[in-house]
């Protein structure tokens, strides 16, 4: 790591402050992350122990939508916001179902495409798009995408940890919108993102995670269930729609009690029509 980490700061990437791709890559239990990372982390946990769980869980529903999708036969996957791709990368869970299918990532923090590079790097099938999800058009246009997606067949769009770090909810509203309409019939959406109601910030302090974000290179913003909710209007929710991650088609019993956890992130998986 210590001449990737040289290799990352030629190239004016900052690896003196927390990277939240980073970050969340130690806490998955990833190896793409440094010491200030890892520090950063550690003080996350410190305040609040369920925050490596939270991360672990959402990541877990990743791969469990993923594989439904492929099940249903998807076999184009566009995953914005996408971080790192470690630790059974989106490519890896759909290619357990069918070693065909095509993967572009996207993310424009510049150590997390620096590093989607390396991983990458001769894994056909698969490109990284260093790119403002926002931007839209870009992503759309972009040769990598043309040349992976096809987008007269159904494409399933993750959103999955990555829209609570626009800050700007009407700009999040008309981003998902734009991709759910460049998507043909019988695609779907992954979606996660943290909630904050009263009852999260009094069983969680949930704030604490959230205003100690400012220190990342990018902070994070949570949302209302109803305000997530409304992200999929028009599309068919899979059941069980909109619940915690860890209820989403979970593999095993999942006790409210036993995973308070549990009530950071919400998850849902949906249709177009």
């Amino acid at each position: 790591m210590v001449g990737e980490r040289a290799g990352l700061a030629a190239r004016g990437i900052n690896v003196q402050q927390a990277s939240p791709s980073r970050v969340y890559d130690y806490l998955i239990g990833g190896a793409c992350n440094f010491a200030v990372d890892r520090e950063w982390a550690a003080e996350a946990i410190e305040r609040m122990p369920w925050i490596r769980a939270a991360a672990r869980s959402n990541r877990a529903f990743v791969h469990r939508a993923v594989w439904m999708c492929a099940q249903e036969g998807v076999r184009q996957f566009l995953d914005l916001g996408s971080g790192i791709p470690t630790v059974q990368s989106v490519h890896e869970m759909a290619r357990n179902v069918d070693p065909g299918c095509n993967v572009v990532y996207v993310d424009n923090e510049a150590v997390a495409a620096a590093h989607s590079m390396l991983t990458l790097n001769r894994v056909e099938g698969t490109g990284i798009i260093e790119a403002d999800m926002c931007d839209v058009d870009t992503v759309l246009n972009h040769p990598t995408t043309k040349a992976l997606l096809d987008f007269s067949r159904p494409v399933a769009l993750l959103m999955t940890a990555s829209l609570y770090y626009i800050p700007d909810s009407e700009l999040v509203e008309r981003t998902v919108r734009r991709y759910i309409d460049a998507v043909p019939s019988g695609s779907y959406v992954i979606l996660s993102h943290t909630t904050l109601g009263k009852s999260q910030r009094d069983a969680l302090e949930l704030a604490n995670v959230l205003e100690m974000t400012q220190s990342l290179t990018t902070s994070a913003t949570a949302r209302t269930p109803a305000w997530i909710n409304n992200l999929l209007s028009g599309l068919d929710m899979v059941e069980p729609g909109l619940v915690y991650t860890s209820f989403w088609r979970p593999q095993g019993l999942r006790l409210l009690t036993q995973t308070p956890w549990h009530d950071s992130v919400l998850a849902a998986v949906a249709r177009k029509p």
